[in-house]
This record gives structure tokens, C-alpha cells and sequence, in this order.
């Protein structure tokens, strides 16, 4: 019904559009494209938000002014240990030299992390345990290295796939009684 003239509205075949085999009003087609737009909107809105990096925090480094309050020659391990809490690693050999170490990375959705920022503190003890020396170190004090990709030889025959699978048939009889022995 018309809403002005309060009569029937007629179909009007001036104001369809010929899709294929199927005949679509003006309305529906604005509606579609309407749809359209708002899908099409909110998958690229998703895809964007997926991408965003992921921060991420590993570590500890301690606040400077904790750092600033450690005195050469004057503090010991428990002091330190106190202050700025268990170290991240401990010197391998030598046990005086402990670390702490705290990295930021970034992350975008399945790709390598990336580094953002890695700082080292490093503080040195003599054999009494007395602090020698505290050394602040950040990712541009590190060294590259080039990891070797060598195998080491073992001993034996290198068996395939087949041989492992098949060489054990008939090389067991039926039920023995265990000697408790080892071999074969």
C-alpha cells in the first residue's frame, strides 16, 4: 500500500533489474550491495587485527637505581641476591660471575620473533664473593656465531627401512627359557 495516496502499489517493471534468469527489485539489489560491503569490511577488519604484533617479555633485568645501590667491593652474594634477586644464569666454570638477562620481542602472527631489545647485567665476584664489578650489556654487545651442522659417525652398519622392518623375522624360536643372560 502507498503510504501517501493510501493506494495499492503496483509493480512497477521499469524498476527490476534482469540478473540472469532471475528478475531483483531495486531494494534487494542496494541490500546486496549493502551486505557486500559490510562482509567485505569486516573480514578486512579481522585480517588486520590478526597481523598485529604480539609483545612479548622474558626475563629479568633490574631497575637501574637497584643496580646503582650495589657497591664494589663493599656488597657479597647474599647482598646482591637481596637486592636484585636470583640471577637469570650462573658463570658455567668459574661460579663468580652471574647474569641476569631480560628480552623484548615482537611476534606477527606465524613469523619469527623479531628482537626488539635484550639487556644483559653481568656482575662479577672475586673468590672471597665480593663484588668486583657490574656491567650493563644490550644487544649489540652480543657476538655471532655460526653453528656448525656437522653429524658425528657412529659405529655400526646403517640400516634401511626394509632391513630394520624385516630383520628381526626368524631370528627369534619359539617359547625358550630365559638364561637371564644378555645378548643375542
Amino acid at each position: 500500500m502507498n503510504e501517501t495516496s493510501g493506494k495499492l502499489a503496483l509493480y512497477d517493471p521499469a524498476k527490476r533489474a534482469d540478473i540472469g534468469s532471475h528478475y531483483v527489485s531495486e531494494g534487494q539489489m542496494k541490500r546486496s550491495g549493502y551486505n557486500l560491503f559490510t562482509g567485505a569490511a569486516t573480514a578486512l577488519t579481522l585480517m588486520i587485527s590478526a597481523c598485529s604484533p604480539t609483545m612479548n617479555n622474558h626475563g629479568n633485568v633490574p631497575d637501574q637505581e637497584l643496580v646503582k645501590s650495589i657497591r664494589i667491593g663493599i656488597n657479597n652474594r647474599e647482598q646482591v641476591s637481596a637486592m636484585l634477586g636470583t640471577p637469570s644464569t650462573i658463570a658455567t666454570f668459574d661460579q663468580e660471575a652471574w647474569y641476569y638477562v631480560g628480552t623484548r620481542t615482537s611476534r606477527i602472527a606465524f613469523f619469527e620473533p623479531k628482537l626488539l631489545e635484550r639487556q644483559v647485567l653481568v656482575v662479577r665476584f672475586d673468590k672471597k664473593g665480593i663484588v668486583r664489578q657490574v656491567e650493563r650489556l644490550d644487544k649489540n654487545s652480543g657476538r655471532a656465531f655460526q653453528v656448525v651442522d656437522r653429524k658425528t659417525p657412529t659405529r655400526g652398519k646403517e640400516l634401511t627401512i626394509l632391513e630394520q622392518l624385516l630383520g628381526n623375522v626368524g631370528r627369534f624360536g619359539g617359547v625358550e627359557e630365559d638364561d637371564g643372560g644378555v645378548g643375542l
